[in-house]
């Protein structure tokens, strides 16, 4: 979502400036969803298969596509640059295939997070520890052949550049980037009815899945009747029915859209826009993307009090101790029954907010850009 953000602004700013994009089948579905135009050029995911029989599956087809680069990329389009929008190995075997055959002549690579220790991280613990291995390899491979590694400008960023630095990449090929949002697409969709009490955007393990229902059970001990709308990307929602159900709270928490399901952005900002608060108890983030969205939808963020936080949303929004669940729930509690805090946190968000809009960040990534690949981008030398 961020690459689609950023390119298309720069289509607009620089039509001269030819854009291709390198993909899957399941990948250009995405994009194409999200309103990408650009020309691509498809990697296998599979050998066979034109769809994904299980989630399982996927670890598999990213080593389809990996391996299918070592053939494909004399058919790849030379380019100036490439960008690599994740550090996920399928996307980075790639770009060093293109790099050392010299079919692109620059390599960006984004990061958009270091993951935790596999002990420190929710979910599988197995499962954990081989995506922890997998990106410490990208990280190598990131540092040795990429021309510049851009990260988040956040406490997460910090500690990538960091590691980038220990597997020897210098300094000044590291660069700074932020996330932003669609500030004047989500304004132009009209105030909604408050008919839910709050929200959860992106239901995963590392987002906080094991904690909604601890912390829906003791909100409702304080708070009875309160309601919670699930959204944007939801895993193990089998499971998860299951424990609502288990605790009673079926009646009180809602699913809203098919798992993993793209929403138009209009649609995604009125079901936000018909909720109070966003509820954000996530145990790793590079940045939030969504809470930024749930402020600019005039919603007051409660989330744990993680490091990252600090920097990109200082005061801006409601922070409890990290994964203390009855603390979580009383900042939940205390937020919708003080009327005159909600306010105070909601033109807190709107005026952070301001500060992230896409506009402005694709501008200066593109001079960037230009400065990096030394060409003549007309207007931005």
């Amino acid at each position: 979502m961020r690459f689609q953000s950023i390119s298309s602004r720069w289509q607009k700013m620089n039509p001269q400036i030819k854009q291709c994009l390198l993909t899957t089948i399941g990948g250009k579905s995405v994009t194409r969803r999200a309103g990408c135009v650009l020309s691509e050029f498809v990697f296998p995911a599979s050998f066979i298969l034109k769809k994904e029989p299980f989630k399982a599956y996927r670890m598999l087809s990213y080593l389809i596509t990996a391996w299918s680069a070592l053939w494909l990329w004399r058919k790849v389009p030379q380019s100036d640059c490439c960008i690599t929008v994740s550090d996920y190995f399928c996307d980075i075997v790639p770009a060093m295939v293109l790099k050392r055959n010299k079919r692109t002549d620059k390599w960006i690579a984004w990061i958009h997070h270091k993951e935790l220790q596999p002990s420190q991280r929710p979910g599988n613990r197995m499962i954990n520890t081989i995506t922890w291995w997998i990106q410490e390899w990208s990280f190598r491979k990131i540092a040795r052949y990429a021309d510049c590694a851009m990260v988040l400008d956040s406490s997460a960023g910090d500690e990538v550049a960091f590691r980038l630095g220990e597997l020897g990449m210098p300094a000044d090929r590291i660069k700074r980037m932020r996330n932003g949002i669609d500030l004047a697409a989500i304004r132009d969709v009209p105030e909604s009815e408050k008919v839910v009490d709050a929200v959860m955007i992106g239901v995963r393990p590392n987002k906080g899945l094991h904690d909604i229902v601890p912390v829906w059970t003791e909100v409702q001990r304080r708070c009875p009747g309160t309601t919670l709308r699930l959204m944007g990307g939801i895993t193990g929602v089998g499971a998860l029915k299951k424990s609502i159900n288990a605790a009673g709270l079926s009646d009180l928490i809602e699913f809203v859209g098919e798992p993993n399901s793209f929403l138009p952005l209009n649609v995604f900002v009125k079901l936000i826009k018909e909720c109070r608060i966003m509820f954000a108890p996530s145990h790793e983030e590079g940045w939030g993307i969504a809470h930024c969205e749930a402020m600019a939808c005039g919603l007051p963020v409660v989330a744990y009090d993680l490091p990252v936080y600090n920097r990109v949303y200082g005061e801006s929004i409601v922070k409890a101790p990290c994964f203390e669940v009855a603390s979580m729930a009383a900042k939940l509690c205390e937020l919708l029954e003080n009327a005159q805090k909600f306010e105070h946190f909601v033109v807190l968000g709107g005026e952070t907010c301001q500060k992230y809009d896409w506009d402005m960040i694709a501008a200066n990534e593109l001079k960037l850009l230009a400065n990096l690949c030394m060409n003549d981008f007309k207007g931005y030398q």
